[in-house]
């Protein structure tokens, strides 16, 4: 995934799991891989375009969200 036309915004992933701290991870501008470790179990993905780059998910942003469950062992995800 790539951003180019806004220089601030950048694609920030978030894993939420059912209970504790969510993982976060801005993705880089230019694309290429990325890492997001998270603990095995339920999460809820959140991805948006974080256009103004604060950070923040604002009501103007695009945005899609998923449910997915973490295996007990490392898996790799290939997004481009």
């Amino acid at each position: 995934m790539r951003v180019a036309h806004a220089p601030a915004a950048r694609v920030v992933l978030e894993a939420c799991p059912l209970v504790g701290d969510c993982a976060v991870l801005t993705l880089p501008r230019e694309g290429g891989p990325f890492r997001l470790e998270a603990s095995p179990g339920p999460h809820r993905l959140l991805a948006f375009l974080d256009r103004d780059g604060d950070g923040l998910l604002d009501r103007d942003e695009p945005w899609t969200e998923a449910q997915v469950s973490a295996p007990a062992r490392g898996v790799r995800l290939l997004v481009r």
